[in-house]
């Protein structure tokens, strides 16, 4: 089976309420698991970064989805290849709250405190899902 990997950015819009979050992820992790498609979202109140893993059909399907949903603004791919392995295997929907934490992973992968993923390429934005995946791990295993 040939695996992708699409990391994309979009911002909220002003249909978009606090509640929604909580929403998107219970719909993600049945689709998703549906599918057999893994990834991870990140989101700090303005924007969200995500990752999907899956078959290029079951990854486009769903970014076909989140780009056209009225909660997101300017959806932008980031990155998108082709891989030999899943990053984001255990989770058919990871999550960072809007933590300490999660600010910290930001600056250090942006040194911005104002944190914008429309500005980032494909390795950075890998690289701090990645970091993101692990902070979140060790927050389990705590």
């Amino acid at each position: 089976m040939d695996l992708v990997r699409l990391i994309y950015t979009s911002t909220i819009t002003e249909q978009f309420e606090v509640e929604d979050i909580a929403r998107i992820l219970k719909v993600a992790r049945v689709n998703n698991k549906a599918l057999n498609v893994t990834g991870l979202l990140s989101f700090n109140r303005q924007f969200f970064l995500q990752c999907l893993e899956g078959t290029r059909q079951d990854v486009n399907q769903i970014y076909h989805k989140i780009a056209t949903d009225s909660r997101h603004r300017k959806p932008e791919i980031i990155d998108y290849q082709e891989i030999s392995h899943r990053e984001f295997d255990s989770w058919n929907m990871g999550y960072l709250q809007n933590t300490e934490s999660l600010r910290e992973l930001f600056y250090q992968h942006t040194k911005s405190i104002s944190f914008d993923p429309y500005n980032m390429n494909g390795e950075r934005a890998l690289s701090l899902l990645l970091d993101i995946r692990d902070e979140i791990k060790r927050a389990e295993s705590q």
